[in-house]
Formats: structure tokens, sequence, C-alpha cells
């Protein structure tokens, strides 16, 4: 920047000056130029202390005590409710998986009725048993032997001991 000053020191020409300060004006430029702009807060200087708490004792707190049991309580009584809310949707579905197995039990039990019913069929079909009864040589019983329950005493003569027939 131009002073009066450096205006005149142009003009007039002090020569031997206007050299040594144009040297000193590039070495201090030259010096300027490798450095960097200051930190923000840089001037802030902290001094720490260090401190020994160790002979300090806490003071008791009577409150301290019920404000804990009470923030436990609230605690317990919040799991309580939100548990409380949530078991008929856990029921629900727990009873709908039930109902889902008992159909599938239902399936499969109709289907081995009725493949039992259709063996059922087969084993007591006449044509099996006459078989059987050829193969095992069984024989028709004799009139005297079959007892008809339609006649009247049939039963009290068939209750009656063997003595008396």
């Amino acid at each position: 920047m131009a002073t009066l000053a450096t205006l005149y020191d142009l003009i007039i020409g002090k020569t031997g000056e206007r050299a040594e300060t144009q040297a000193r004006r590039a070495a201090r430029q030259r010096a300027e130029v490798g450095r960097l702009r200051p930190f923000p807060n840089d001037d802030v200087h902290l001094f720490v202390k260090k401190i020994d708490n160790s002979r300090v004792v806490r003071a008791d707190d009577p409150e301290a005590g019920k404000v804990c049991w009470r923030t436990v309580g609230g605690a317990g009584a919040a799991a309580a409710l939100v548990i409380g809310m949530l078991l008929p949707a856990g029921y629900n579905l727990v009873a709908g998986y039930q109902i889902e197995d008992l159909r599938r039990e239902q399936v499969r039990l109709q289907a081995q009725q009725s493949s039992l019913e259709v063996e059922e069929e087969r084993l007591a079909s006449p044509a099996r048993l006459a078989d059987l009864a050829r193969k095992q040589q069984f024989l028709d019983p004799q009139p005297d032997q079959v007892v008809h329950l339609a006649e009247p005493g049939s039963v009290a003569r068939m209750m009656a001991p063997r003595a008396e027939r």
C-alpha cells in the first residue's frame, strides 16, 4: 500500500534506504509464504488441574431407594401390561396351529377309515367266508343246536341249568 512516506521516498529517491527496505520486505514475504493462517481459538489456553476425589464421601439420599423401587415396580407393571395385551394374540396364533393340525389329522383318519371299511368289506364278503369255511371244514349246525330268540321261553331255556334241559 502506498502511504505518504513511501511516496516521498519514491519521489525524493532515497536509494540506500529504499534498497534496504525492499530487501527486508522481500525477506518478510519469503518468510510468510510457508506460514499457515492461525487456527480459530488458537490464542485460548486452558489449564488442567488434577483433582483428587478419593477422600470425598457421597452423602446418603433417603429418597434414592424409594425412587429405585418405584422405577422397578413401574417397569414390572408396564411389562405385565404389555404381556397381557400380547397374550390373546399369541393364544390365537397357537390355537390356529392346533386347529390346522386337527384338520390334517381328521383328513388322515377319514382316509384310514375308508381304507379300513374297504378292507372289512373284502374280508367279510360271502364268497371269502364260504371259502374259509370250506378250508377249515366248518359244518352247519344241527337244527336242534340252533336257538331262535324269537321263540317264547327260549331265553329262559338258555339260562336254565343243564340238568333241567
